[in-house]
Parts: structure tokens; C-alpha cells; sequence
């Protein structure tokens, strides 16, 4: 009795799961004809009731005739024997017969027959297999294998050859070669020849005063679109690089091309495909929602704009069909990229999944009363026609329409006797049958938008694993392990949130197998060192014979028991599939994949991994701030993995949006409380980094600045870890000095974590922030600077430039202007209470003066646009009263001269060695290095605006900065000075091209293989001058570097006044104008003298008699003292 029982319940089960399967033929899915269910109680119990589950025939795959056809086809043009062909030239005729023209005419007829049916052949042969097409055109002469050659026989014979064919040469991956030879070039079939192609194809497209719809049309006329998403990304970011180049002022930037691009192309499927409802078709609104904030600085395209390209599509839609059912299949599998990113409003994560469930829950629920109400409508007029004799299948209802509401209202009595079977049976079969009719069910639910059903099955499954219980783990549950891994990989597609119980299994499937294998856990290396206990005396050993075993032993028993079995039972390899197949998932699939990911690895990091199992929160703290099972990194690590896994195979604006859910949560780890876990996090982005960088970014896209923003991130939050700040440096460092040649928009991010690095409390980040500096600029200068040859040396100063020239001239020279900042940081901080080494503000110093012979050597040119002279921190800030090309002349100077000022006025007080004020004394010397050797490159009207805006205002305020008691000295007489102690400005250097100084740069101890610049050369003579207490004659720095003793040495007494800028710096300072004056202006013309002359003796005498003040500038009255007036007096007679 017991054993019918059994078999009776078995075949109940087997019937359940057997119409489930019948459901899934119904619907086309997968696993309508799986045989693998062993159904043999079910069989007898069908056959007593006459049941036939059996759809209909299966019809023949057209797609696989085709196939086959075109096999026998090529195969029967393979053995075609050609003609030999007869030479392409006839000749000049000569005085023969009229029988020879005669013949020659019908040669050249022949000829020409002969080619057109090589051509028909070749177009034959390259509809089949592109290749094989492509080596006959070769070889019959119609074309060389050369890329330009190539592309522009696409152009000429587009509507001859076959336009899919096209498309996928066009497409084909960047390091692809046409032949296999090793060395061969690129533009002549070696790696990177299908690109080339491609280029020079869009290069001779002109879409130059085209509407953006219509250069589309066009662009996509000559082929048809390939069905992978990575090659559909490649072809349409050349063709936005192209179109942004020839109407540069349509759209900002090539980003917003490239996006607008995805979006006419989606909107065009969406406006014209058949299967999609009149009134689920996209509107004009919705399409302008769809590409809001895509703009320059995240602004809107004009509405006009917009709502002129969705008519024109509605009315004429591009010619867009896919050759057959077969190719059409198959894009559907391997799309990554999918429309439904844009219509959902242009993200991936925009809603919450609390929302989602709801929204979701709401369709469905409508969805089901329309589908309610059609089949009840349907109904009495069935009635009738079975009362009129009619045949009963005459109008009937479609199987995949029925199965729906039928699965709503049997989901869950099914789930309830499938659970009770699982849970109470151990019998194998049972469990077999139970576990095949979780997944048809879960395939239902998915396919049919059913969420509710689908998160409850999958929850189920997830309980019934044990993982995350200290129950000891069977065979059935081992199975439902391997069950829920079969899930994900076969319907990864449609669990959506249902992805979080599947992934959270995978984790402690992960701890069981470490602990197994005897590897010792995250937990082991990522816990915080608890502080030791203070030390109590010992009690002896108590053998209580009637000790109970704890919870805690019977947990860790259950769970060393559980490692050995699925250790034994579930291959690593099943795990990693789960993962690589997010390569197959669609756009929005992947980003709920992401999402559910990070909600796991959050609470594995937490230590409450298992709560999302067991349905019990585990997030009871313990003294280390986690959870109890301690911190785990398993799921960020795979989270990087996934990453990897799509970078390459997703279209840049579907990465754009996934990456920047995935940098917000790297930049959240990188900053977390536990040491381990942000070093990880570090690590992991800089491994991602190096892959994504490998590929160079195209002219006017920022996808670089967009993917190094985590690091800004990390090192902008002054409150993460010191070691954690010093790890972005190092990667910083390691990017530049490896993949400098690949960075575009990736240098302003760069820039801007170096200029964070300065204002770092830790001095060794600050020491490793300059050294990047350095570094670069002595090993990669030739990568920051893309101006070079005839250009850089101005000889073509007269250049038309084209727009995207112009565009690329404007953003170097903002790159350029970081960089400088990025220098003028390391200097130090104004109102800190401690210095910096004064090394590390020399050496930012020196850079100033590379940055001013780049500009002076022209290697660094000046924008073409954009001056402006009101917002010092927007770009093209200039001086104000210049001309137009003047203005723009001096946008790469004035934050170069305006940093260097600020100093010259700072109240820092910094000195070493008996020698005060460093900092004002270095920016004086900076200054004068790049005044004395480029102030010529100055126009009169640009010296007398740096005079007046920048430097003259920055000496007179260090002067009224002097609180020191130096102001309180005179003399009883003027011949009788009590201020003998000021210094007397340095005296004029020698010329740049001088032995001396060529000697002092060959002693220094660098280990740059560039040349020194005329001004960086000065400057490093200067220090080495003020460093070991010279009077300013540069033409012994070389004797004074060749001391050992690098520290700053005073070859007299300390100086009486060391913090006094009058006594330190004024000297210099007012020295530094009359050297412009002799030296530059009165060597020009008499206008020079003229226009500059007054300004600077105007200076002079309001350091011998002062000035009342103006309070219209917020100024207050100033009288100088007896030392700044003897070193006026001084310089006037000068």
C-alpha cells in the first residue's frame, strides 16, 4: 500500500510537471521537448485518461535550408574554372587594317563582357563567405589590398555588392588582420586592417551642412547595420566623430552625436516595427525625455530640434530590414544592447526595486483582466456555434494565450505541493521531478512578466539549498543547488530582482567551499585586530562529563560537514558560468544583474550575508563594526569579473550608464572603514583602469574622464585612509607612466587628483603627488604637448583650422591650465599652520618655468576662442584692455603669472638655513627667469596689462603685508643709512646659449633625458644660487653645484630680518621691474618706453612718499618705510 501510495504520488507530480512542459511548448520556450523528466507512473495515468500533451508537428527550419543552400552554392562556385583575363588597356590604334580595328573593337567588347561577369562572380562569392568575395576582387585586379583601396571600392559599389556582407567588414574587431603574416602593416591587411577600413570609408563621406536624421540616411545606406552590438558601436562612434568634425556647431561635443545617433536608430525601430501597439509607439515627448540632459554640461538639445528629427523619421523610415528570420534570431541572442534602455527614460537604474515591483506588479495585474476579458467575450460565441453543430476548434483561442491566466491561478497550490513534496521526501525521483518543475515554473513566470510567482519560486529554491542554515545539507539540496545555478545561466535574462537570492546562495557556496578546501577565509584577513585582553589568572581545566553541545558546535559541525559535500558536488566551473554569461544578458538585464550583485557584495561586507537566505537578519554588530560572520569581498570580486567580462562587448553608451552605478559603489568601498576592503576596492579599479585604457579614445568623446572619476573621488574625501589616498597616487602613477599615450579626456581627471594631492594633511602623499609631476614632465612631456614640428615653431601660425582642430586647440589648452594649477598647488597653503620641505615648492616652482618655455617654444599654442577675463576658474580667463588674438595670446600665460604672483603677496613665513621667506623669494626668481628670457614674446599692450593686473599689485601688496619691526628703523641722517643690511637685487644673468650655464646643466643630478629650457635653466641656477647663499651671479651657479652639500648655507650671519619681506624680498622684487624695463623695454621702440616707462616710476615714487589709499578698491592709506624707500631710490637710479 505504501509503495501505490508512493507511486501514485509520484505520478500526480509527473502529471503537474508535464502540463507545465506543455505550457512552455505552448509559449516557444526552451525545455518544451526536454526528455530527460522520467515519466513513467505519469504515462499510465495518461494513458487511463486518454491525456495527449503532444503539440503539434514541429515545421522545418527554413533558416537551416538556407543555410545548407548556401553551403552547395559556394561549394559549386569554388570549382568554377575562370577565364583567363585579357589586359585592361587597348592602346593607342596605329595605322593596321580595318579587319585589326575591327578586331580590336571586339576585343575591347570581350573584354569588358569578361569583367562584368568576374564582377558578378566576385559579388556572388562575397554574398557568401566576405572573404573569399574579397580575395577574388584581388586577384582578378578590381582592387589592391589596400585598406583606403578597399574602402572606397565599398563606396563605388554599394548597390552592387551585398549590404550585410558590408557591414560586417566594417565592423569587424580593431586587432583583426586579413592575412596572417606577422609584420605586415595595417593599411596593407595586418591587425587593426578592417578598422582602417572602416575610417577611411567614413573619411570620404562628406556630411557637411546635412540634417543629423538625414546624414544618417545616408551614412546608412551603403550597408546594412551588423547584429553585434560591440561592432554597431564601433561603426557609429566613427560616424558621430565624423559628423561632429564637419558641423561643428551642431552638437557640443561627439558624446552627444554618438548618443542622439542610438536614439534615432531605436526610435526608427520603434515607430515602424509591426509588433509593437499603435498605442505603446514611442511619442514626441517621450523621445525628448529619452535624450534629456545629453548636452553640453548635461543640458537639453532644443525641443525644435528634436521634434523635427521624430517627424521626419515617422514619415520616412530608414530601410533598415534584416535579410532573413535565421540572422534576425540570432542578433536576438547575442544583442547586448537593448532599446528598452532608452524608452524606460534613459537609464539603467532609475527606479528603485521596491518601485519596479510595484510597477511591474500593476502591469501584470492589468495585463491578466485584459487577457480575462477577451476570453470571456470570446466565450458565448462559442457557445453558439457548439449549439449550431459547429466544430469546436473553429476562431479558437491561441495555447500561448491561455497559459498565463492559467499559471496565475495555479502557481501557487503548485508551489505549495511542490515545496511539501521537496521538503519531506528524500526519494530521488521525487526530488528529480520536483526540481525540473521549479525551473518550468520559474521559465513560465519569467517569460510570462509574472514577477510575483517568479521571486517566490526562486526564494523557495534559494531556502531549500540550506546554505546559510546550520541544518546539515542532503543530496536534495545539493541538487537544488545546482538547479538554482541552471536557473541563472539559462533565465538570467528575465529573474531581474530575483537575481538576489541566486547571487547570495553563490556567496555562501563560496565560504563552504574555502572552509572545505582548508583556505582560510575573508573573514581571517579583513576582521580589524582585536586589542589583546589584560591577562586573568588560569582555572584549572573543568571536565564536566555532562557538558551539553552549544548551538555554536553544532553550526560549526553542520557547516564543515556542508563544505565537504558541495566541495565534492558543485564544480567551480558552474559557478563561473553564471557570471560569464552576463556577456549574453541584454542592457537592461545587465544593469538588474549589477544591481542585485551589489546588494550582496554590500552585505557581505557587512558580515549579513546570509539574511537574504534564511529570511533573518544576521545584523546584530559585533565589536569590529560587522556583522557576525565578519567582512567578505567574494561578490566584489566577482563584480569586478562581470565587469571585465562586458567592457568590450558593450556599446559605449550602455557602458557610460552601467560604469557609473559601478564607480559610485567602487568609490563607497574604497572609502570604507575597513582597511582590506578599501585596498580592494583600489586595487580592483586599477585593474580595470589598465583594460580600459588599453583602447585609445577617439577625438571629442570624455569616456576616459568619466571612468578615472572614482580615483577624484577617493582622493577628494579627506576623510578616507591615508594608505587608501597614497594607493590612487601610486595608480595615478602607474596609468601615466604606462598609458600616457592612450590618454585624452583622461588628463584633466589626472590633474585634478594631483592638485588634490597637495592640500593632503600626509606629507608623503603630498611627496608622492610632485613626483608624478616630475616624472611626467621629464618622461611623457612629448604626450602632453601634441603640437610639434613646423606648427610648434609657428610657420604655420597663418593655418585655416578645421572645427574639430579648433575644438582640440581650445581643450588643450584648458588640459594645460590644470596642469598648472596642479604645480602652483605644491607651493603650499595659504594660512597653514606649518610648511611644507621647502624642496618640494622650489621644485613646483621649476615647473612653472617648463610650463613657460612650452608656451614660448609654441609647443603649447594658444585657443582660438572663447577669451573671457571675468571668472578666473572658467576657461579663457585673460587680461582685460587686449585685443581679440592679444587676449587669447595671454589665456596659457595669466594663470601661470597670476600663480607665481600670489606668492610673490603671501603671508606664509617659510625659511631654512638663516634665510627667510622662501616662498615670496622663489615666486620673485620664477618670475624673473620667465620675464628675462620670453618677455620679448610680449606685445607693448600684454607687458603694460601684466604689469598693472598682476605683478605690480602683488609687490605693493607684499610691501603693506610687512608687519615686522623693520618699519620702525630710520636714520638720524640720509647719508647715514641704518638699513645697510639690504641685499642688492641679482645682477643680470648671462645670456641663455652661455657655456656657464650649459656647464651648470650638465652637473646636475637628474635623471631626465630632455634638455633644460632657457628659463628652467635660470631658475635652477637661481636656487643653486640662493640655496648655498650667493649673491645672484649666475655665472659661478656651476662652481656652487658642484658643492656636496645640497642645504641651504649662509655665508655670512643670519639675516636680521628674516621674516620682514622688505628685507628679503623687496630687493629682488623691485629689482625684477627694472630689468623688464632696461632690458626689454627700452630696448624696443620709443612707444614702449613711452606707454611703460610712467607706470613703473609711478611704482617707485609710491614706495618713496606712499599713497592716501582708494576706497573705491578697498585700499587704506600706506607710508613706506626708510627701507622701502632706499630700495626705490636705489632702483630708480638703476
Amino acid at each position: 500500500a505504501a509503495d501505490q501510495e508512493h507511486e501514485l504520488c509520484l505520478a500526480a507530480i509527473e502529471v503537474l510537471v508535464t502540463t507545465m512542459r506543455a505550457m512552455l511548448r505552448a509559449l516557444g520556450l526552451p525545455g518544451a521537448e526536454d526528455e530527460s523528466l522520467e515519466d513513467s507512473a505519469g504515462a499510465k495515468i495518461r494513458a487511463m485518461l486518454n491525456i495527449d500533451v503532444v503539440g503539434p508537428p514541429r515545421q522545418s527550419s527554413k533558416i537551416e535550408e538556407k543555410k545548407e543552400s548556401s553551403s552547395e552554392t559556394d561549394k559549386s562556385f569554388d570549382d568554377i574554372s575562370l577565364p583567363e583575363r585579357i589586359p585592361t588597356s587597348v592602346g593607342e590604334f596605329e595605322e593596321i587594317g580595318s579587319s585589326e580595328v575591327a578586331g580590336q573593337i571586339v576585343d575591347a567588347f570581350e573584354r569588358k563582357r569578361n569583367e562584368e561577369q568576374n564582377f558578378e562572380i566576385g559579388a556572388v562569392k562575397f554574398t557568401l563567405s566576405m572573404k573569399s568575395g574579397l580575395n577574388f576582387f584581388i586577384e582578378n585586379g578590381f582592387v589592391t589590398r589596400d585598406a583606403r583601396e578597399i574602402a572606397l571600392f565599398f563606396l563605388a559599389n554599394r548597390d552592387k555588392l551585398d549590404k550585410t556582407q558590408m557591414g560586417e567588414a566594417l565592423g569587424r574587431e580593431p586587432d583583426s588582420a586579413f592575412v596572417k603574416d606577422k609584420g605586415v602593416d595595417a593599411e596593407k591587411g595586418g591587425p587593426g586592417f578592417w578598422v582602417r577600413i572602416l575610417h577611411h570609408y567614413v573619411d570620404n563621406l562628406d556630411f557637411t551642412g546635412i540634417l543629423f536624421d538625414e546624414a544618417i540616411r545616408l551614412f546608412l545606406a551603403g550597408f546594412r547595420l551588423p547584429g553585434e552590438a560591440q561592432k554597431i558601436d564601433r561603426i557609429m562612434e566613427k560616424f558621430a566623430e565624423k559628423f561632429t568634425t564637419q558641423n561643428p556647431e551642431i552638437f557640443p561635443s561627439a558624446d552627444t552625436a554618438f548618443i542622439l545617433a542610438f536614439s534615432v536608430i531605436m526610435l526608427n525601430t520603434d515607430l515602424h516595427n509591426p509588433s509593437i501597439k499603435p498605442e505603446k509607439k514611442m511619442t514626441p515627448d517621450a523621445f525628448k525625455n529619452m535624450n534629456r540632459g545629453i548636452g553640453a554640461d548635461n543640458s537639453d538639445l532644443p525641443a525644435e530640434f528634436l521634434t523635427g528629427i521624430f517627424e521626419r523619421i515617422k514619415v520616412n523610415p530608414f530601410s533598415l530590414k534584416e535579410d532573413d528570420a535565421a540572422r534576425e534570431r540570432e542578433a536576438q541572442k547575442q544583442q547586448v544592447f537593448d532599446p528598452t534602455v532608452f524608452f524606460e527614460g534613459g537609464t539603467l537604474f532609475g527606479a528603485t526595486a521596491e518601485q519596479r515591483k510595484r510597477e511591474t506588479f500593476k502591469k501584470e495585474k492589468d495585463e491578466l483582466m485584459n487577457a480575462t476579458e477577451t476570453l470571456m467575450r470570446r466565450r458565448p460565441e462559442k457557445i453558439v456555434r457548439a449549439h449550431l453543430g459547429n466544430s469546436t476548434y473553429l476562431d479558437s483561442v491561441a495555447p500561448s494565450d491561455v497559459v498565463r491566466p492559467m499559471f496565475d491561478v495555479t502557481w501557487g497550490p503548485l508551489l505549495g505541493i511542490l515545496s511539501q513534496i521537496l521538503e519531506c521526501s528524500d526519494d530521488d525521483r521525487n526530488v528529480g521531478v520536483c526540481l525540473i518543475g521549479f525551473v518550468y515554473a520559474v521559465r513560465i513566470a519569467s517569460h510570462s512578466r509574472m514577477s510575483l510567482a517568479r521571486d517566490t519560486f526562486v526564494s523557495s529554491l534559494a531556502k531549500f539549498t540550506f546554505l546559510g542554515s546550520i541544518k546539515e545539507m542532503k543530496k536534495k539540496n545539493i541538487d537544488s543547488v545546482r538547479t538554482l545555478l541552471t536557473i541563472g545561466i539559462a533565465d538570467g535574462e528575465y529573474l531581474g530582482e530575483s537575481w538576489e537570492p541566486v547571487l547570495q546562495c553563490i556567496s555562501q557556496l563560496s565560504r563552504l567551499r574555502l572552509s572545505a578546501s582548508g583556505l582560510e577565509a575573508d573573514e581571517s584577513f579583513l576582521n580589524s585586530p582585536k586589542p589583546k585582553k589584560a591577562s586573568t589568572p588560569s582555572k584549572a581545566p573543568d571536565f564536566d562529563i555532562f557538558r551539553t553541545t552549544t548551538r555554536a558546535d553544532t553550526a560549526r559541525e553542520a557547516e564543515e560537514s556542508n563544505g565537504k559535500a558541495v566541495l565534492e558536488a558543485v564544480q567551480e566551473s558552474l559557478i563561473d558560468k553564471v557570471f560569464a554569461s552576463t556577456v549574453k544578458l541584454s542592457a537592461t538585464s545587465l544593469a538588474r544583474f549589477i544591481e542585485q550583485l551589489i546588494a550582496v557584495s554590500r552585505s557581505e561586507i557587512a558580515g549579513n550575508s546570509k539574511s537574504g537566505i534564511t529570511g533573518i537578519d544576521s545584523g546584530r554588530t559585533t565589536a569590529s563594526s560587522h556583522g557576525p560572520d565578519g567582512p567578505s569581498i567574494y561578490s566584489l570580486q566577482r563584480l569586478v569579473e562581470v565587469a571585465d567580462y562586458n567592457m568590450n562587448v558593450r556599446p559605449r553608451l550602455v557602458w557610460a550608464q552601467v560604469w557609473e552605478v559601478l564607480a559610485d559603489f567602487f568609490a563607497e568601498i574604497a572609502c570604507h572603514e575597513n582597511a582590506m576592503v578599501s585596498v580592494f576596492a583600489i586595487d580592483s579599479l586599477k585593474q580595470l583602469s589598465f583594460k580600459f585604457l588599453e583602447k585609445p579614445e577617439l577625438n571629442e568623446f570624455n569616456f576616459q574622464r568619466l571612468f578615472l572619476k572614482p580615483f577624484l573621488v577617493v582622493i577628494e574625501d579627506k576623510g578616507s585612509r591615508t594608505e587608501v589616498r597614497e594607493m590612487v597616487l601610486q595608480c595615478v602613477s602607474n596609468i601615466v607612466m604606462t598609458k600616457s599615450h592612450n590618454l585624452r579626456s583622461g588628463w584633466k581627471v589626472v590633474f585634478s587628483i594631483l592638485h588634490n594631492s597637495a592640500g593632503d594633511s600626509n606629507s608623503k602623499i603630498e611627496s608622492l603627488g610632485i613626483g608624478i609631476l616630475q616624472r611626467l614632465l621629464d618622461e611623457h612631456l612629448h604626450e602632453l604637448c601634441n603640437m610639434s614640428g613646423d606648427e610648434s615653431r609657428g610657420e604655420n601660425k597663418d593655418k585655416v583650422l578645421s572645427s574639430i582642430e579648433r575644438r582640440n586647440r581650445n581643450a588643450n589648452v584648458d588640459d594645460f591650465v590644470g596642469l598648472c594649477r596642479a604645480s602652483l598647488s605644491f607651493v603650499g597653503t595659504e594660512g597653514a599652520t606649518t610648511s611644507r620641505p621647502i624642496g618640494l615648492s622650489l621644485r613646483a616652482f621649476c615647473h612653472t618655468a617648463i610650463y613657460a618655455d612650452l608656451i614660448a617654444s609654441r609647443r603649447v599654442l594658444p585657443p582660438v576662442s572663447g577669451a573671457q577675463s571675468v571668472d578666473p576658474a572658467s576657461p579663457g580667463y585673460t587680461y582685460e584692455g587686449l585685443g581679440e588674438e592679444e587676449s587669447l595670446e595671454m589665456v596659457p600665460w595669466r594663470p601661470l603669472l597670476d600663480g607665481l604672483a600670489q606668492w610673490v603677496r603671501s603671508c606664509v613665513t617659510d625659511g631654512a638655513g638663516g634665510v627667510g621667506c622662501l616662498l615670496q623669494r622663489g615666486s620673485i626668481l620664477a618670475l624673473r627667469a620667465i620675464f628675462i628670457r620670453h618677455g620679448h614674446l610680449f606685445s607693448n599692450a600684454q607687458l603694460l596689462a601684466v604689469l598693472t593686473q598682476t605683478l605690480m599689485p602683488a609687490i605693493q601688496a607684499g610691501a603693506e603685508s610687512d608687519r615686522t619691526s623693520l618699519l620702525n628703523i630710520s636714520s638720524e641722517s640720509p647719508f647715514v643709512s641704518s638699513v645697510d643690511f639690504l641685499a642688492d637685487p641679482p645682477p643680470l644673468p648671462p645670456p641663455a646659449d652661455s657655456n656657464l650655464l650649459r656647464l651648470f646643466e650638465a652637473s646636475l643630478d637628474s635623471s631626465s633625458k630632455r634638455n633644460l629650457g632657457p628659463a628652467e635653466l635660470m631658475l635652477e641656477a637661481s636656487f643653486a644660487d640662493l640655496r648655498h647663499g650667493g649673491d645672484g651671479d649666475l655665472r659661478r651657479a656651476y662652481m656652487l653645484a658642484k658643492k656636496e652639500d645640497a642645504a641651504v648655507e649662509s655665508d655670512g650671519l643670519d639675516e636680521p630680518f628674516p621674516n620682514s619681506w622688505l628685507a628679503t624680498t623687496a630687493p629682488s622684487a623691485l629689482g625684477l621691474l627694472t630689468d623688464i624695463t632696461s632690458e626689454i623695454v627700452v630696448a624696443r621702440d620709443p612707444e614702449a618706453s613711452k606707454l611703460i616707462w610712467p607706470i613703473v616710476a609711478k611704482q617707485y615714487k609710491t614706495w618713496c612718499v606712499g599713497h592716501a589709499g582708494d576706497p573705491q578698491r578697498n585700499t587704506t592709506p600706506w607710508k613706506p618705510c626708510e627701507a622701502a624707500a632706499r630700495v626705490a631710490c636705489r632702483e630708480y637710479h638703476r
